[in-house]
């Protein structure tokens, strides 16, 4: 019993501090990732400008010029590992939080969810215990805690400089319980829109990260 406490207060602990996101400040466009907070560390990754990622203030020993940080291990967030994301520590001086970027202004920029009722018709929900919902379809359940969804995503309109960007299906079909509260961010000619998401319990954290003629990176994690 007390090993599986500390196993949840960990991943716990974890969770209430990954939802913190921050891009690199780099002049070099690019900032090595080390295995341990020192410049004599091995490199373990490289992450390039405007790749959006979770870094851990909380935990991070403020004497010390080095910050953990969390890197998703593919641009999408798609798939399952565990743990999902590449741990390591980069400069605190590379590092730019998502809130200190411009917030976006004008017409130029516009997103939103097409949003519905959630539709059980024909779909394939996988239960644990015949309760507890773990996946719709195939894929992971974000947005609620084990109940069926109330709301689904049927489609992402993304307009830039009046030009129409095409999400696919495949980034939204895991996705529930949205909403049209967002923040939305711009770094040069790439935007950034963050928001939180739930069904009360089940909360998420995403991040789109877009240019004109593409999705770059999906960022998708939980938090308690």
């Amino acid at each position: 019993m007390k090993i599986t406490l500390t196993i949840i207060l960990t991943v716990l602990t974890f969770q209430c501090s990954i939802g913190q996101v921050a891009i690199i400040q780099d002049p070099d466009g690019w900032t090595n990732v080390r295995k341990e907070p020192n410049g004599q560390s091995k490199i373990i990754h490289k992450i390039y400008e405007n790749e959006v990622f979770w870094y851990d203030d909380e935990t991070t020993d403020h004497q010390k010029d080095w910050i953990s940080i969390y890197i998703p291990k593919n641009d999408y967030c798609l798939g399952k590992s565990e743990p999902p994301y590449l741990a390591g520590f980069i400069h605190k001086s590379r590092l730019l939080p998502l809130e200190k970027l411009d917030p976006c202004k004008g017409k130029a920029f516009s997103f939103k969810y097409v949003l519905s009722e959630f539709n059980p018709t024909n779909r394939i929900i996988d239960k644990q215990d015949g309760k507890w919902i773990t996946q719709i379809d195939g894929r992971p359940v974000w947005g609620t805690d084990g109940n069926l969804p109330k709301i689904q995503v049927d489609d992402i309109v993304v307009e830039i400089d009046g030009q129409l960007l095409i999400i696919n299906k495949v980034f939204y079909a895991d996705l529930y319980e949205c909403n049209h509260a967002f923040s939305v961010y711009k770094n040069g000619e790439i935007y950034f829109v963050h928001q939180w998401n739930s069904d009360g319990a089940g909360a998420y954290e995403i991040v789109w990260v877009l240019e004109k003629n593409r999705l770059r990176q999906r960022l998708v994690g939980s938090v308690i």
